[in-house]
Order: structure tokens, then sequence, then C-alpha cells
């Protein structure tokens, strides 16, 4: 495990006093499931703090009680570079030393600032509540509490000039601060909206940003996997931008996810990835065919639940022998049995 990993996940659904989202909270948690996957970020649980609201709060709270706050997210940081300045106080190697920080929900560009997430009590005439990217990053630089800054940021980013970005309340208590390695990747460009893959059921909706980062990271069709069977930070930006462009270019605007490096080296994510990186595969069922099935197969677990709706259904999946049952007993029988079968290489299209 990555003991020196620690992760600060936000996202956000409910937004009294703007719109509210379907998938930002989920991809929060699903940034977090591959964190702490053995096979994944390999991050201790304990290392990982989920800053998300509860159902409950969000069926209750008015502009002035929703959650989370800035406050909360600052908490959460706070506890977390006080943790690993203990750890290497205790004879921890700093140079093994990485913070995540995911932030999903609505976003802006403020002033002085390159994106910002809003958070849940933000409303028109208080978009003051917000995490901004830029000065929270210049923050962990100066201060250098971590070797190696990862911030993702799934939000818009239109501009708003009248909104100053804020920075974190915290002081710089260091003398002497150490090269840190960063890596900032964008859901999209500089002004231009982000958005959600929408689905029937509010829990599978997700971003398309968080989608294809998730894909890239545990290696989706070996192209993020290097020779070395790494995912690397620049295998992973490449294919986030891409998947991201084609998930989204008939939008009247185009999504066009952004990445910004600056390292002496590409940050290591995954490895020993190489040949069993997964394939985004397109399920496509018959024409007439409606309603819930589950994806059952090799490393689901539990079986995957998908609401088909005539649209195709693309899934990564590692190569091995896989099956779609329907939910409905009174569904038409798929070809094969449901049976399908992916291969390293070959063609990822399924027709039932």
């Amino acid at each position: 495990m990555n003991d020196l990993h620690y992760a600060v996940l936000v996202g956000i659904n409910r937004y009294p006093a703007i719109s509210d989202l379907r998938g930002a909270r989920g991809d929060a948690a699903r940034f977090r499931d591959w964190l702490v996957d053995p096979a994944g970020g390999q991050v201790p649980e304990a290392n990982v703090t989920l800053v998300t609201a509860t159902e409950q709060d969000e069926r209750e709270a008015d502009v002035l009680t929703a959650v989370p706050t800035r406050e909360s997210v600052n908490r959460a940081l706070y506890q977390a570079h006080r943790a690993v300045r203990q750890a290497v106080a205790d004879g921890g190697s700093w140079a093994d030393t990485r913070l995540y920080l995911f932030l999903a929900g609505h976003g802006i560009a403020p002033f002085g600032g390159d994106a910002a997430l809003l958070m849940a009590n933000a409303a028109i005439d208080l978009l003051g509540h917000h995490i901004a990217v830029r000065p929270y990053l210049s923050w962990y630089e100066s201060a250098s509490p971590f070797h190696e800054i990862v911030f993702f940021a799934d939000c818009c980013r239109t501009r708003y000039g009248g909104v100053a970005a804020f920075g974190p309340p915290f002081t710089d208590t260091t003398e002497a601060p150490d090269k840190v390695e960063c890596l900032v990747g964008y859901a999209t460009s500089l002004g231009d909206p982000a958005y959600e893959q929408q689905e029937p059921a509010p829990d599978q909706s997700r971003g398309h940003f968080t989608t294809a980062l998730l894909e890239g990271l545990r290696g989706a069709g070996g192209g993020t996997v290097t020779a070395e069977g790494k995912v690397t930070s620049d295998s992973l930006a490449d294919y986030v931008r891409r998947h991201v462009l084609d998930r989204t270019t008939r939008a009247l605007v185009p999504q066009q996810a952004r990445f910004l490096r600056e390292t002496s080296t590409p940050i290591v994510f995954a490895e020993g990835l190489r040949g069993i990186g997964s394939y985004p595969v397109a399920l496509r069922f018959p024409d007439g065919f409606r309603g819930w099935v589950e994806l059952r197969g090799r490393d689901i677990s539990p079986p995957r639940r998908l609401y088909v709706d005539g649209a195709p259904h693309t899934e990564p999946l590692v190569p091995g022998l896989y099956r779609v049952v329907p939910e409905s007993v009174t569904a038409p029988d798929l070809r094969d049995g449901g049976y399908f079968e992916v291969v390293t290489g070959g063609g990822h299209g399924v027709q039932f």
C-alpha cells in the first residue's frame, strides 16, 4: 500500500440555490473505490476522506444549511497535511508522499483562478463559497507538505470576472520548501461547460471526465499502459482528452479536457498492468429492448446493474468471460444466452 498517499474527494449533487446535479456525488465515491483498490491507487482507507452530503442532508437542506461547505473541505485537507508531516517526522520519506484532491460538482472560473468548485451553499450572489484550484495548488507548492500533488476538477469553467478566487486559510510554516511535482486535470477548457452522462437512474449518472479518468487509471484498452506496465500522468492525460471529446462531440460545445503537468518525470498511478488493461466494450441490445440488466463476470462483484433504453452501453472490461442477464423474466432472449468474451486486442463490441 502507498501509506504516505492521502486523498480528499468532494462530490456535490444538491445545490438549493442553483440547480441540482445527478452524478457528482457518485463520481467522488467511484474515485474513492479506485484509490483504495489494491489493484488501483493502493491508498489506505484511513488516508481517504470523502466530503459529500448524505441523502438526508440533500433532502432537508436550504442554501443556509447545505453541505458540504468550504470549511468541510479545508478541515479534511488540514488533517491530511498534518498527518503526512507527522508521518515524515516519524521517519517516512517525503519523496513518497502524495495528495489527491478530487472535485466534482458545479464550477466557475473566477477572477485570478482557472477553475473553482462551487460548494453546496453557493448562490448567484454567494459565488465566493468555492474551492479554487490555482490558489490551493499555489499553497501546496509553497508549503510543500507533499512531494506530489494531483488535482482533478470535474466541473464547468464558466468565466466569472466579478468573483475573486479564494485560497486556503492555512499558514505556511516551512522554512525551506522542497520541489513539488504537480498534475492538474480539468474536465473542460477555460470558459467552457462540463457535462454529465445522463442515465434513467440518478445513481448511475456520471461525469464524462470522471468516467474517462477512471477507465484510464484502470488501464482501459491498454491505451494508458506503457511498455513497462504503468499508467502515468502522460498516458492518462492523452487517453482522457481523446475519450472525453469523443463522448461529447455532438454537444453544442464539445468538452475538451485539459491537463497541466509540472513534474520532472511523469507521475506513476499504477504498475504491473501489462497485458491486463481493460477495454471499452460497446454492449448493443435488440431493438425495442427496455429494462434493467445485470452484467456479471470477472472483477465485477457485486453484479453491475445497467438500464437499457435502446442506446449502446460502453463498459470498461478486462479480458475474460461475461454474461448479461435481464432482470425481468419476460424480457426477450439475448443472443448466445447473454454470454460474451472480451479478448486482448480484439473487436470490442457485442450485439445481443
